[in-house]
């Protein structure tokens, strides 16, 4: 049966007390020599997903707890990562490198003498590699890196998703080892999730141990969005599945390998076990740590969004993930007070069926009231072409704003472009954003 630990840290949360919680949780699943041998290079998978302390990303201290436990045993630990497209182009502005650097996480590597890997650098490239059995994918390009190391670690941070189906882990985790500039693009809707079991299956058999910082932890709207939960716990697995599983089972899910996409999607291929019945626990006991997060969801609630609505057609999930990424920056700017300040709305059409106004006149009564967002690629292109020339060239050009994309992505882009529209100061961090927007 397949095992997952779970370890209470210690007070004060120090380094110490980390490392003494990791190397219990190791301990509990048979020791770190079950899972790698004496000069084997060991690839450590962290989540820097941004620039942003945990829990967005992954506690450094986590990481080196677990890097020299690895070099302790005679291993050669690797500690790599690359960022988001989106913090590289479209957020922050910043490469993997500079995220590492704010992070902490090159300054320590270098106390302790590890290997430290931005994986978007050039000199590490990545390769096209067959998906065996790929349901939604066939082909990929990963990491030349996590190809030829002999483990794979994961270190996830313990957060709520919008997009990964309710939890960002073990299995969305390694998401971070696909090409960044364009296969980390591709599939990125609402066929995420078997995307994300897709592009384990090349490296599954080596990925031998999951570890969860469940430190400080996210819930609401993760993996950037949401709020800090102090649990101080160590979560570890020998199978990836069957550690999101018990991780989700610890924030309140009750049945995660029918409720949680990719969890479901690799119980059901095989490639670990989604089912708590079938998980042994050891170390603590789920009950005495469970709590019920509050879970992410793409809806766009107008307490939090004022004066905006989202007028949905059959619209996929991450439609509406993006737009509401999209609103978390303009919040960011102080731009909903100015919106109401200004007694103005915003107008989000999206979905395959939007029911866009037909006519020009009532369009053009919205857009008095505001600004009209034709959003994603299925409500432009069901737009109609009369209408769409009219939007585009005609005479509503300047009243509509129209966001392309399957999903759009550029979300500093269309934040920018809104608060123009509005007449209000574009913020410096937009501004830089357009640096980075590929052409």
């Amino acid at each position: 049966m397949t095992r997952v630990a779970i370890v209470k840290v210690r007070e004060p949360v120090d380094e110490s007390n980390i490392r003494e919680a990791v190397e219990s949780a190791i301990g509990n699943l048979g020791g770190i020599d079950r899972f790698i041998k004496p000069g084997e290079k060991v690839l450590i998978k962290p989540n820097l997903v941004s620039p942003r302390p945990p829990p967005v990303t992954t506690d450094p201290r986590v990481v080196e707890a677990v890097a020299m436990i690895v070099k302790e045993a005679g291993a050669q630990p690797i500690i790599a990562e690359s960022c988001s497209a989106m913090t590289h182009w479209w957020r922050e502005g910043m490469n993997t490198r500079q995220v590492m650097e704010l992070l902490g996480y090159i300054d320590m590597a270098k106390r302790v003498g590890v290997d430290i890997v931005p994986l978007d650098e050039e000199g590490f490239k990545s390769i096209k590699v067959k998906i065996p059995n790929g349901v939604v994918v066939k082909e990929i390009e990963l990491a030349e890196l996590a190809l030829k190391v002999d483990k794979i670690i994961g270190v996830p941070v313990l957060k709520t998703s919008m997009e990964g189906g309710g939890l960002t882990g073990c299995l969305k985790l390694m998401h971070g080892l696909t090409n960044t500039f364009n296969d980390r693009l591709r599939w990125h809707r609402s066929d995420l999730w078997y995307k994300i079991v897709d592009e384990l299956k090349p490296i599954m058999d080596k990925y031998v141990l999951g570890i969860f910082d469940a430190i400080k932890c996210m819930e609401g709207d993760g993996p950037i969005h949401g709020d800090p939960v102090d649990m101080n716990l160590i979560i570890a697995g020998d199978d990836p599945v069957a550690t999101d599983a018990i991780a989700a089972k610890i924030i309140g899910y009750e049945y995660p390998h029918l409720e949680i996409g990719p969890i479901a999607i690799a119980h059901t291929q095989g490639l670990g076990v989604g089912d708590p019945s079938k998980i042994e626990v050891v170390g603590m006991d789920i009950d005495k740590v469970r709590r019920r997060f509050k879970f992410a969801n793409c809806e766009i609630v107008e307490p939090h969004f004022p004066n905006t609505y989202v007028i949905d057609g059959a619209s996929c999930r991450t439609c509406k993930a993006w737009i509401k990424f999209t609103l978390y920056m303009l919040k960011d700017t102080g731009f909903f007070d100015e919106l109401k300040s200004m007694n103005k709305y915003l107008y989000f059409f999206v979905g395959l069926n939007a029911p866009l106004p037909l006519s020009v006149e009532e369009i053009s009564k919205l857009a008095e009231k505001g600004l009209v967002i034709v959003f994603g690629e299925c409500t432009v292109s069901t737009t109609g072409r009369e209408l769409y020339w009219i939007l585009t060239q005609g005479s509503l050009k300047d009243k509509v704003m129209i966001v392309h994309g399957c999903p759009p992505f550029a979300v500093s882009e269309y934040a920018a472009e809104i608060r123009r529209r509005f007449g209000l100061e574009v913020t410096e961090r937009e501004v830089e954003a357009f640096k980075y927007v590929p052409t």
